[in-house]
């Protein structure tokens, strides 16, 4: 069975186009479109920058880093991740989470780039309400079932931005709000013990790098 975070690191992959459907919810449609065409440009961005060969570790982290910080809400999915706790974090600790949460994300996909295998990505579907879309489609893998995956994007300050990706009914955000939510609670309620565990994650993937490197 595909896991949650290796079908993650694949929707970047293979975008195809659809029509729009006519309809007299023009706005609505207008919306939606707009949706679809952000997520084709994400997966686009994606194709060039981490899949090559011959792309660095380390350029593929950057690289990642730019394209989180330009179709993803990491600070509003950092801050909701973290819940009620965001509200009892100091200024000093929500600084530091959200800049190991990003780490985080970069340091769990930057290397699954590296091992792709032409997954293709077909959209084949939108819904909207309000200043959120759901941008549906599937995973289709060669001898193996297709996985169904959806996009939430939202629309923030004029923008699109990626805030959740379901797979298979499982939400990103809140399987990561979960694990979060009992680091904190085994750690007394303090963020403290969060803000640890982030940084020894952080600590540990740049030394399974460096002796992966080592080794070639």
């Amino acid at each position: 069975m595909i896991s949650v975070r290796r079908t993650i690191s694949l929707l970047f992959i293979g975008i195809v186009f659809l029509s729009p459907t006519s309809s007299d919810e023009v706005l609505a449609n207008q919306f939606n479109e707009g949706a679809n065409t952000f997520v084709m440009t994400l997966t686009k961005d994606a194709i060039i920058n981490l899949t090559g060969k011959n792309i660095t570790y380390n350029q593929r982290q950057e690289n990642l880093r730019t394209i989180l910080k330009s179709y993803f809400d990491v600070s509003g999915i950092g801050k909701w991740v973290l819940g009620r706790y965001w509200r009892k974090a100091s200024a000093a600790e929500r600084k530091e989470y959200l800049s190991l949460f990003e780490d985080l994300l970069v340091n769990t996909y930057a290397a699954r780039f590296k091992n792709y295998s032409n997954e293709k990505v077909k959209l084949t579907g939108t819904a909207s309400r309000g200043q959120t879309a759901i941008v549906k489609s599937v995973i289709e893998r060669k001898g193996l079932n297709p996985v169904r995956v959806d996009w939430r994007v939202n629309f923030p300050d004029g923008e699109y931005k990626v805030f959740d990706i379901v797979v298979e009914g499982v939400s990103m955000i809140q399987t990561q709000r979960s694990e979060f939510s009992s680091v904190i609670r085994r750690n007394g309620g303090n963020i403290s013990g969060l803000i640890t565990m982030l940084k020894n994650k952080a600590s540990s993937a740049n030394r399974s790098e460096e002796r992966r490197v080592g080794k070639e």
